[in-house]
């Protein structure tokens, strides 16, 4: 999770464009010597655990481990190029990214790969229809400037989708976490403990012109994707967004510590089936109660000052940009109306 590193760093805070890391000594074959899938190579770096209590402007409220994170970032972060390409590899792409934090064992290994496939013919008949009505419901609220309220609506209800993501994972996690042993739990850990550093330090390491720069041309590219090239008096407003942006590194990074501990006490207690799941859930669907009281309102501030700007930018819209926009929302609706048919 990139953000100042806090937030709102990137488009999508707390994800940076590159390459996933490989565990140590794996080099970039990862496990047993096998490349990872392209789709795999192409997605955030420290995909997994850059989603660990944070969240993407302004829609998903939440991010939190491998399975939920990844079937819904990334198709939000596919947009309409290559989502059916992205979901016909999560059988793939969710085992990959879990065992990057995770050693198992031959029996674990096979009760992920179970756990991912029940989870996505889940997620194909029941949620990405939803997803479509979504998008083609905005494609035809945007045939003129969206009406007050409607873009925070719509961030609603994606709020929503993640939600039932996260609470349907949360049983199969649990039991594939309450197999784990000792020195898999430290491994985990340790893992988190090496990227938060590096988090650290990248944030630590670049002054606040940089960061606003940063942002600026990062919700510049994501608004462009929808609307084609925004003019010089649109690109002022997300210029001024972007140097509105506040941030709030330490708290953002104070959150992730407290996560992390409530996830390793809830870990302590993993035989307990019925307790450990209800903990786990509520660590992956409100993630955000874990966070410092400062990060929150200075994350929901951010969160509003970006809701502003889209709303800005929207009002501004020339007809061929108009065009685009609902054409990109409606060939995304025709897609995961392709996903959900079985294409």
């Amino acid at each position: 999770m990139r953000t100042e590193v806090g937030h709102f760093d990137t488009a999508c805070p707390h994800l940076q464009a590159g390459r996933s890391v490989p565990r140590s000594g794996q080099g970039e074959t990862g496990e047993a010597g096998r490349q990872p899938p392209p789709s795999r190579r192409g997605l955030p770096r420290g995909f997994v655990h850059a989603l660990i209590s944070g969240r993407c402007w302004p829609a998903v409220k939440r991010r939190s481990v491998a399975v939920a994170a990844v079937v819904l970032a990334g198709l939000l972060a596919a947009g309409c190029s290559g989502i059916k390409v992205v979901y016909n590899q999560l059988d793939v792409l969710l085992p990959w990214y879990f065992r990057d934090y995770v050693d198992l064992d031959t029996g674990q290994r096979g009760q992920l790969e179970r756990s991912v496939e029940t989870l996505l013919a889940w997620h194909r008949e029941s949620e990405v229809g939803r997803y479509a009505t979504f998008f083609r419901q905005l494609a035809a609220d945007a045939a003129l400037p969206l009406p007050p309220g409607r873009l925070e609506a719509a961030r609603l209800e994606l709020e929503t989708f993640w939600d039932d993501i996260a609470r349907r994972v949360a049983p199969d996690a649990a039991a594939l976490l309450a197999t784990l042993d000792e020195a898999q739990v430290e491994s985990l850990f340790a893992k988190m403990q090496h990227e938060d550093r590096e988090l650290a330090e990248e944030a630590l390491g670049r002054d606040r012109d940089e960061r606003v720069e940063r942002r600026a041309r990062e919700l510049t590219r994501q608004v462009e994707r929808w609307t084609g090239r925004l003019d010089a008096s649109q690109r002022a407003i997300v210029e001024d967004c972007a140097a509105d942006l506040r941030g709030d590194t330490e708290g953002w990074l104070a959150s992730r510590r407290t996560w992390q501990q409530a996830l390793r006490e809830a870990l302590e207690g993993r035989q307990d089936t019925t307790t450990f799941t209800s903990r786990l859930e509520h660590l992956l669907a409100d993630g955000e109660d874990f966070w410092t009281p400062a990060y929150r309102d200075s994350f929901q501030a951010d969160r509003q000052r970006v809701l502003r700007m889209l709303e800005r930018v929207d009002l501004s819209l020339s007809e061929r940009q108009r065009d685009r926009l609902r054409d990109r929302l409606e060939r995304l609706a025709l897609d995961l109306d392709a996903i959900a048919g079985g294409a």
